[in-house]
């Protein structure tokens, strides 16, 4: 690229609720430029100095051409106060777009996707019940393993409200970006001071399917002499860490089948449904906070109205 500039928008969460869909949309705006293989890279994590993250982005395979709006997204910057900070220190006067599911749902969706990624091993049971962590340090396992603690949105919204004003926070809800994609994209670009009328090709991205072939799976994810052939002798010397990035994520697309499903060939309706009513205890006080926070209705969305009509209530 001609010249590296640092994001003034990024995506910040949460987990398994969009925010790869809602990234390649916004990355066809014209007015948007979008930093697309470093997403859900933590650039205050990974890169310790602003100069280290102009340094990578200088390898970005589109470049820059004067776009308004620069866009990084990474689910886990809601997730670690720590990093909140830190990107509000670089970026003050960042905007910031958060998209909230239903966090059981989110938690159930969330276990899908990492046994699909063979980053999960166990049953689903002992994985996903358990008791949460009051706080965690930035780590693979403390990223991906704590499916309740993802769902805690109050907390994580006013560990962000430390560092941003509400007014740069568009808080997003994920049954619109599901059901309404455009009245979702219009409160976007709307937030982003852009031309509300543009249309992109709305085609869903990083839906947790099945695996259409489990060997080219194992061979994308593990780290094995083959893959590290590979990679030094023919990936390396042709392809950038910018379009390698790329590449892998669209060969992940190319092998998940399109039939959405939650949790993919690991449990049966029963065990899910058990779960999900052994879950929804843990966000009720956290949910009932947001909605007090916010002014909105996410409780009586997702949970009076669920017990209202299951059998008995």
């Amino acid at each position: 690229m001609s010249r590296a500039i640092l994001p003034n928008t990024f995506i910040i969460g949460v987990q398994k609720a969009g925010t790869t869909t809602l990234d390649g949309w916004l990355s066809q705006h014209p007015q948007i430029y979008c930093y697309e293989s470093l997403k859900d890279v933590m650039l205050f994590f990974r890169f310790k100095s602003i100069e280290e993250i102009l340094q990578r982005m200088e390898k970005e395979p589109v470049p820059y051409k004067g776009q308004p709006v620069v866009l990084q997204s990474a689910v886990n910057y809601i997730f670690y106060p720590q990093y909140l900070e830190k990107l509000g220190q670089m970026s003050p006067a960042a905007k910031l777009i958060l998209i909230l599911r239903n966090p059981v749902d989110r938690a159930v969706s969330s276990y899908g996707y990492f046994t699909k990624m063979l980053r999960e091993k166990r049953r689903m049971q002992g994985a996903v019940i358990y008791e949460p962590k009051d706080s965690t340090e930035f780590s693979k396992d403390n990223s991906d393993f704590t499916y309740i603690e993802h769902g805690f949105y109050a907390k994580q919204i006013k560990s962000c409200l430390k560092y941003f004003s509400r007014e740069q926070l568009l808080i997003l809800d994920y049954d619109d970006l599901a059901s309404n994609p455009s009245k979702l994209l219009k409160q976007v670009f709307s937030f982003l001071n852009i031309d509300e009328n543009f249309q992109p090709d709305l085609a869903p991205k990083n839906v947790t399917g099945s695996v259409k072939n489990q060997y080219l799976q194992e061979s994308l994810i593990h780290r094995g002499k083959f893959r590290k052939w590979v990679v030094d002798k023919i990936v390396d010397p042709i392809f950038p860490v910018g379009k390698r990035k790329m590449l892998k994520r669209k060969l992940f697309e190319l092998n998940t089948g399109k039939k959405k499903t939650e949790v993919p060939v690991v449990a049966d309706k029963e065990t899910i449904a058990s779960i999900k009513k052994q879950l929804q205890p843990y966000f009720l006080e956290d949910t009932k906070e947001l909605d007090v926070m916010l002014g909105t209705d996410f409780y009586n969305k997702w949970f009076e109205k669920k017990m209202v009509s299951e059998p008995g209530n």
